[in-house]
């Protein structure tokens, strides 16, 4: 994925794929993400869950300029609740709110882009043709 904007924004998009997700959601998940990501269905419905919180995690650190330097666990992104969702990050340049939203992608992928709380306009997503 490519972000272009005048201001900071992070994007984030993973393949959804088998992952060891009840070895991984103590490690990243905040509580409330943790019992929202294990009450999915095991299998892909769990991994796309645990992925949706990656993805919004991802977003919001790459937006800050700081990647994963940071306990993931003190990241709450609300990914269990429809929609975007305001989330504030305290990683190394101080607290920062970020509007985080799930970005469409093509079957088997999850994405989500993160944009300056605030931001009035809208976020445009294009897919471009691959030259082959």
């Amino acid at each position: 994925m490519l972000a272009v904007a005048p201001f900071l924004v992070g994007v984030d998009a993973e393949a959804v794929r088998d992952l060891p997700v009840d070895e991984l959601t103590d490690n990243v998940l905040t509580h409330r993400e943790h019992d929202a990501v294990l009450a999915a269905p095991e299998g892909p419905g769990r991994a796309r869950a645990f992925l949706r919180c990656w993805t919004r995690k991802e977003a919001v650190l790459k937006a800050a300029g700081v990647g994963i330097v940071t306990d993931l666990t003190r990241l709450e992104t609300r990914a269990w609740a429809p929609g975007p969702a305001e989330v504030t990050t305290d990683a190394l340049s101080g607290p920062t709110t970020w509007h985080v939203a799930d970005t469409p992608v093509p079957d088997g992928w999850t994405a989500a882009v993160a944009v300056p709380a605030g931001f009035g306009g809208d976020v445009t997503v294009r897919q471009l043709a691959s030259r082959g």
